[in-house]
């Protein structure tokens, strides 16, 4: 940021993003889980995101520092599509399970 005027600002949309993106996202992971998997589900749900909260600045660092200052930013692009096309084909799946239970009723 170049200067505190901007940083703020954009601390608290991250913040925002953050308190609306998470309980959104365990939701969803409750929800697909089996019921008597729920909490090893959630706990493994959340040990990802520590794990990744750990190792992705780590990696950034170390990308910036070897390959330049553009590697951190199209290695979080290339895992952002990837992690977007697994989205993709698991509501693909859940659309799908839900056509098929559909006509079998």
């Amino acid at each position: 940021a170049p200067s505190y005027g901007w940083l703020f600002p954009v601390m608290g949309l991250l913040a925002v993003g953050s308190a609306l993106v998470n309980p959104c996202l365990s939701a969803l992971v409750s929800l697909h889980a089996p019921a008597a998997r729920q909490g090893a589900v959630l706990g493994a749900y959340q040990a990802c995101g520590s794990l990744g909260r750990i190792v992705g600045p780590a990696l950034g660092g170390l990308l910036f520092t070897r390959l330049g200052p553009a590697a951190p930013y199209g290695t979080g692009a290339v895992l952002v599509g990837l992690g977007g096309l697994l989205a993709l084909s698991l509501v693909t799946q859940v659309r799908m399970s839900g056509a098929g239970a559909e006509q079998s009723s």
